[in-house]
């Protein structure tokens, strides 16, 4: 079965089949042990037991500028995986776009590369700034 596999694309097209099956391993441990809520949490949580995280705006760049939270840095959620270095890993980070969806697939691809203080903000900026926080 080896020179089947050389003939049809050689030992690239083997390494391409092992890496994805060892993430498609990983990604399924991951999912296992998850809930819905995992690594999410409200607004609340982030104003009180989580004042000293740091809250990152996974938006474009022109919605950030026009208005964020207080204290938040910008790093676009397409990018978040070009910039994880510049994430700290000595404290919590609060992932956060304008509803929670674009920042949970950011967040998700940082856990799986071993990320464990990210958190998402359920409800996005929107849920923020409804309930008045700044």
């Amino acid at each position: 079965m080896c020179g089947v596999a050389l003939l049809l694309g050689g030992a690239s097209a083997a390494q391409a089949a092992s890496a994805k099956e060892a993430a498609r391993e990983l990604i399924s441990d991951y999912l296992m042990e998850a809930t819905h809520t995992a690594g999410m949490v409200t607004v609340e949580q982030a104003r009180g037991d989580l004042r000293g995280a740091l809250f990152v705006d996974m938006r474009e760049a022109p919605q950030y500028q026009a208005s964020h939270i207080e204290g938040a840095i910008h790093k676009e959620w397409r990018e978040a995986l070009e910039d994880m270095d510049e994430i700290p890993d000595d404290r919590m980070v609060i992932l956060y776009c304008g509803t929670g969806a674009l920042s949970a697939q950011a967040g998700f691809a940082m856990r799986m590369l071993g990320k464990r203080n990210v958190l998402i903000l359920r409800g996005g900026y929107e849920d923020w700034v409804k309930a008045g926080a700044k």
